[in-house]
C-alpha cells in the first residue's frame, strides 16, 4: 500500500471548509492576553513578515530568533513568532523544524482559537509529511478533542495517515467521514476509498465507488477499465463486457491490451461476431499488432461466426506471418468447405511446401490434395497425391478407398470421352 497510495495531502494553510463536523468539546479559552503587542514588537514583526513575503529567509529567520530570545517578550508575541519560523521552515522543506517551532506555538496556548486549531492541524500534517504517520495520527487525535469543528479535509488527512500506515480498515472509516460531510467531494478522495476496498478485497464496493468516479471523470479511461475488472471478479460477465463496450464507444480504449480484453470478453460470452469484429477493425485500424497470433485469433472466431469467407481473409492474413503450415492447411478445410477446389489446391500445396507437420497433418493434407484434384477432374495428379497419402498410417485406409474410388472416376471419364467422338 506505500508503494502504491501517494500522500494526498501537503501541507497547506489551514481552511476552514464549508462543511464540518461539529463537536461537543468544551470551548476553548486562549492563556494570556491574545493580540496584545508593543509598538515595537508590531513593527519588527511587520518587517520580518515582509521579508518573508520578499523570500528573505535567512534574514527574516535570525531576526525573529533574536526576537524571541530576549526577556520578556509575551506568550502570545513569542507564539507568533515561532508559528512565523515554523511557516519559513516549512516553505524551505524542513518539516522537521517546521513541526518543532509550530509545536512551540501551539504549546504556548496563547493564539486565538481558529488560529491555534490551525497549527494543531498543520502541526500533524508535517509530521506526515516527515513520514512519521504514527505522530501524525496522535497530533491529529489530540485537534479532534479540542476543536468546535472538525472539517472534511481533517477525516482525509487522517484517511490518508492510516494508508500509509497499511491501516485500511481505519482508513475506510475516516475517507467515507470526509466523503459524508461534503456536498462535492473531492475525486482525490474516492480514488483513497477505492484504493481501500482494493485492499481489502470489496469488490461490490469498488463496482460503487468506480460508477462514482465515472460520474465525476466520465472520460478517465482508467475507471472504465477498472469497473469491468471489477465486475469480471463478481463473475458479472454482462456488465464486464457492457461496460468495455460502452468505454469504446465513447473512443477511451487506447492500448492494444484494451482492444484484446474487449475481444476476449465477447469470446467469453459467446458471441463470437462481435469478437471477431472487434479484433478485425482493431487489425484493420493499426490498434493492435499485426502478426500470426492475432489474424488466427481473428479467423477463428469469424469461423465459429460461420462467416467463412471473413474467416478465411483472416487466416489468409495468418498464413504470410506463419513458419509452418499449419495455418495454410487451417486455411485448407475452409476452402473444401466453400467447394473452392483450386484454392483449396493452393494452400495444401503451401502447408506441404512449408513442413512442420506432423505425420497426421501431412498424410491428411496429402489426402486432401487428392480429393480437390479428383474435384478437378485432374487424376493424374489426384492419383499422385492418394498415393502419398497412403504412406502414412492414419490416411492409408482413406488413400486407399480414394483410389480404388479413382480408378471408376476415371473409367467413367474414359467412356465419355469415347462416346463424345463418336
Amino acid at each position: 500500500m506505500k508503494k502504491t497510495l501517494i500522500l494526498l495531502f501537503c501541507f497547506t494553510s489551514f481552511i476552514v471548509n464549508a462543511t464540518s463536523l461539529k463537536t461537543d468539546n468544551p470551548v476553548r479559552k486562549p492563556s494570556g492576553q491574545v493580540g496584545v503587542m508593543t509598538e515595537p514588537q508590531s513593527k519588527k514583526i511587520a518587517k520580518y513578515g515582509e521579508m518573508l513575503a520578499d523570500e528573505k529567509y535567512a534574514e527574516a529567520k535570525s531576526g525573529l530568533t533574536a526576537m524571541v530570545s530576549k526577556s520578556g517578550v509575551s506568550g502570545y508575541v513569542q507564539a507568533v513568532i515561532y508559528q512565523l519560523l515554523g511557516h519559513i521552515d516549512s516553505l524551505q522543506g524542513n518539516y522537521t523544524s517546521a513541526a518543532a517551532n509550530l509545536k512551540k506555538s501551539i504549546d504556548l496556548d496563547a493564539m486565538p482559537n481558529a488560529t491555534h486549531f490551525g497549527m494543531m492541524l498543520q502541526y500533524a500534517q508535517l509530521l506526515m509529511l516527515n513520514d512519521n504517520h504514527t505522530a501524525g495520527l496522535r497530533a491529529l487525535d489530540n485537534y479532534f478533542a479540542i476543536v468546535d469543528e472538525i472539517p472534511s479535509s481533517a477525516f482525509a488527512i487522517k484517511a490518508n495517515a492510516h494508508a500509509q500506515l497499511e491501516q485500511f480498515r481505519e482508513g475506510k472509516t475516516a475517507i467515507k467521514q470526509a466523503i459524508q460531510l461534503e456536498d462535492k467531494p473531492k475525486e482525490s478522495w474516492y480514488q483513497l476509498l477505492l484504493a481501500f476496498h482494493s485492499e481489502l478485497s470489496e469488490y461490490r464496493e469498488m463496482a460503487e465507488v468506480l460508477n462514482t468516479l465515472i460520474t465525476l471523470s466520465p472520460n478517465k479511461q482508467t475507471y472504465w477499465m477498472q469497473l469491468s475488472s471489477v465486475y469480471f471478479t463478481l463473475k458479472n460477465d454482462k456488465k464486464s463486457l457492457a461496460v468495455l463496450a460502452l468505454a469504446k464507444e465513447k473512443g477511451l480504449l487506447e492500448k492494444e491490451s484494451d482492444y484484446l480484453q474487449l475481444f476476449k470478453m465477447y469470446s467469453y460470452n459467446s458471441i463470437p461476431y462481435k469478437a471477431a469484429e472487434t479484433l478485425q477493425e482493431a487489425l484493420d485500424n493499426k490498434k493492435v499488432e499485426s502478426n500470426f497470433k492475432h489474424w488466427k485469433q481473428a479467423g477463428a472466431v469469424w469461423y465459429e461466426a460461420r462467416e467463412l469467407k471473413k474467416a478465411l481473409a483472416a487466416y489468409d492474413k495468418a498464413s504470410t506471418f506463419a513458419s509452418d503450415g499449419d495455418m495454410d492447411l487451417t486455411r485448407s478445410y475452409l476452402y473444401l468447405d466453400l467447394e473452392d477446389w483450386p484454392k483449396a489446391v493452393e494452400s495444401i500445396k503451401a502447408a506441404l511446401q512449408k513442413g512442420g507437420l506432423d505425420d497426421n497433418k501431412t498424410g491428411n493434407a496429402w489426402l486432401m490434395l487428392g480429393m480437390s484434384h479428383a474435384s478437378l477432374k485432374n487424376y493424374s495428379q489426384a492419383r499422385t497425391a492418394f498415393n502419398n497419402a497412403a504412406k502414412y498410417n492414419k490416411s492409408r485406409g482413406n488413400a486407399q478407398q480414394w483410389l480404388s474410388h479413382l480408378t471408376t472416376l476415371e473409367q467413367k471419364a474414359a467412356q465419355q470421352t469415347a462416346s463424345s467422338g463418336r
